[in-house]
């Protein structure tokens, strides 16, 4: 079984006029052993924030977005562990895919294509 585990996360915040904070985050996941990792991005919000944008734009698509009171970064990464034990699954992608449910994969939406069937299209298009 494939195990996922949190390596590390950037945070920075973001300033676009409105009360309370909007951080920007990448969440670095990999298998333990592996020296490489992929990266699941999110938000992190405070509700003050919140109800200052639902005011502006009516509406907020929250998916990937944690509301907090006050961020605190050990916090997070301990709701982040959490997402990780519920996803674990047989191999990488599946174990990538259960992330994504609740992070935003950099590789979500991807398809990858062997070079047999890159070879096969081009071929259709002679």
């Amino acid at each position: 079984m494939v195990i996922p585990v949190l390596k590390g996360l950037d945070i920075i915040e973001i300033k676009d006029g409105l009360k309370g904070s909007k951080l920007r985050g990448t969440a670095y996941i990999a298998e333990e052993d592996d020296t490489g990792s992929d990266c699941f991005h999110f938000q992190v919000l405070t509700p003050e924030y919140v109800t200052k944008s639902l005011i502006e734009n009516k509406m907020l698509n929250c998916r990937a977005t944690f509301i907090v009171q006050n961020f605190e970064l050990e916090l997070l990464e301990t709701e982040i562990k959490e997402i990780l034990k519920d996803c674990i699954r047989p191999t990488w992608e599946e174990a990538a895919n259960a992330i994504n449910r609740h992070l935003n994969w950099e590789y979500d939406n991807i398809q990858f294509y062997t070079e047999k069937d890159i070879l096969s299209k081009l071929d259709e298009n002679k």
